[in-house]
């Protein structure tokens, strides 16, 4: 049955109907460039906040608006990425943004049905 998968995953790629360039993407981005994680927080949306220097990991509901905070610095992220994950917040943190390592697990998305 593998074998299977895999012998038509090939031929789909051969003929151009399955772009292999999505496949070699990085791994941490959907083929259209989004974060598997989720997205920066609209202005407005309302936020759970979080001082990282307080807390070592964190729960968070998918879907869910959190901003972090490390001393004056802060950013907010909405987790609609892919569910069941786990993410370090120094990779999705902006560019300059220190803080100590805080694991995020995000919760399961509703709408799957497992």
């Amino acid at each position: 049955m593998q074998s299977t998968h895999r012998l038509r995953t090939a031929a789909l790629v051969a003929l151009g109907v399955l772009p292999l360039a999505g496949f070699a993407a990085s791994g941490n981005t959907f083929m259209n460039g989004q974060s598997i994680y989720g997205q920066p927080a609209a202005q407005g949306a309302p936020v759970r906040v979080v001082d990282l220097a307080s807390t070592d990991r964190l729960n968070v509901a998918y879907g869910e608006s959190v901003t972090f905070r490390s001393g004056a610095r802060q950013f907010s992220w909405t987790f609609d990425g892919l569910d069941r994950r786990s993410v370090d917040v120094n990779q999705i943190a902006p560019a300059g943004f220190a803080g100590k390592p805080v694991v995020v697990y995000v919760g399961r998305n509703p709408s799957n049905r497992r």
